[in-house]
């Protein structure tokens, strides 16, 4: 999660709310505004359709939204590729009282690294590089760990082994109503070389040997990215369009907000006993957490993993891709780090990531063998969604 930066404080009247979707611009307001509860509606297809137990769990989702104060919440389970449920659940907006629709965008957080992972890997399917070759053959810049001679590879970006840390300078590369005016590329070489204004060899990096400890790593997941632009020749986000976003039809989905017609889910973070409105905001190093997307079509990107690589009639990855992304990669470290995914319940056996930002938590997730998945989003920086996720797994499990 990031540091929380000026914010401006709105009160919060608790309500809970279900509803369909329309298109509705996005601006920021200080006065308070009253929000009423409304009637409620829900979208289920396929089999069992009127499954009782739909009750009970969207009674559950409103008392948690209501305990951790959350305005918005999305939430879809799926079956492969069917969508089984989808429910929108309170305001988009409290202060315009603007009911969430499935077609508004939320910030995805960590959870776009599945895509960041998914796009590097399209480029190994390719021949370009395995995944134990040295990054630096395939930069424009040099990266090393001070006092470390390992080289760092492809797999430990991927498995965040790299040992390169998230120093503070990345607390200033937040720009708030518009998209960072630095480079990608530009800013990570100055924040991993020597001569770099960003360098920091004590707090941009941590003191062990690439490849044998496991670190958390956004400006890693930021050097994917580049490290996609530098492979293919195309800029990162121009690649998503074209390789993943474009052909799994995922039409409400763009790494920057100048690409974003549609509304854009509001964020808020509870302080001080109310919640208090984010502006809409990017990051320079965007790639480890800046999507915006809604639940429906992450679900075209999360089908893919359970159904061989496939979704919307597009190969997005090799069969044998999926299932290295979802193999333990540094067993004798880590058991539950795949490729850029995580192992997130080992009892459901659910791969998948989560993710936290000022404003917003989301969380996506699946099991590979019985094809089922749940995607939760939330516009409420501190929510806990660990336990709505798996409850709407296991209410997929028994649709």
């Amino acid at each position: 999660m990031r540091p929380v930066t000026i914010q401006i404080i709105i009160s919060f009247v608790a309500i809970l709310f279900l509803t369909n979707c329309t298109k509705e611009n996005n601006l920021l307001e200080t006065p308070e505004s009253p929000v009423t509860t409304e009637t409620t509606t829900t979208t289920t297809k396929g089999k069992n359709s009127n499954n009782p137990a739909l009750a009970d769990f969207q009674a559950y989702i409103k008392e948690e939204m209501e305990d951790q104060h959350i305005p918005a919440m999305s939430v879809l389970i799926f079956e492969g590729d069917e969508v089984l449920y989808e429910g929108c659940f309170g305001k988009t907006h409290l202060q315009k009282n603007i009911p969430l629709e499935n077609n508004h965008l939320f910030l995805m957080a960590s959870v776009s690294k599945v895509v960041t992972g998914t796009a590097l890997l399209q480029l190994h399917e390719q021949g370009e590089f395995d995944l134990d070759d040295p990054i630096n053959d395939y930069l424009d810049f040099n990266v090393a760990i001070p006092n470390q001679s390992k080289a760092i590879t492809f797999r430990m970006l991927l498995t965040h082994t790299s040992g390169i840390a998230d120093g503070a300078a990345l607390d200033d590369q937040y720009y708030y109503g518009k998209d960072s005016p630095v480079a990608l590329g530009e800013f990570l070489e100055d924040y991993l070389t020597p001569s770099g204004d960003y360098y920091d060899r004590n707090d941009n990096f941590h003191n062990f040997r690439p490849g044998t400890k496991s670190e958390y790593s956004n400006i890693g997941s930021a050097l994917i990215g580049h490290l996609v632009a530098e492979i293919s020749g195309m800029d990162f986000s121009d690649y998503c369009e074209k390789n993943i976003f474009n052909p799994l039809g995922m039409s409400n989905t763009a790494w920057h907000l100048a690409d974003i017609s549609q509304t854009i889910v509001q964020p808020y973070d509870y302080v001080n006993g109310r919640n208090e409105m984010v502006e809409h905001y990017t990051f320079t190093d965007y790639p480890n957490g800046g999507l915006r997307s809604t639940a429906n079509d992450m679900f075209r990107l999360l089908t893919a993993f359970v159904e061989n690589g496939k979704s919307n009639d597009y190969q997005l990855l090799k069969p044998n891709t999926v299932q290295q992304m979802l193999t333990a990669q540094i067993p004798n470290i880590s058991e539950d780090t795949g490729l850029h995914i995580f192992l997130m319940d080992e009892q459901e056996q659910l791969w998948g990531h989560d993710g936290g930002e000022s404003g917003v938590a989301t969380t996506a997730a699946f099991n590979q063998k019985t094809k089922i998945g749940a995607i939760i989003l939330s516009n409420q920086g501190e929510a806990d969604l660990e336990e709505i996720l798996v409850e709407a797994y296991l209410v997929g499990l028994n649709w």
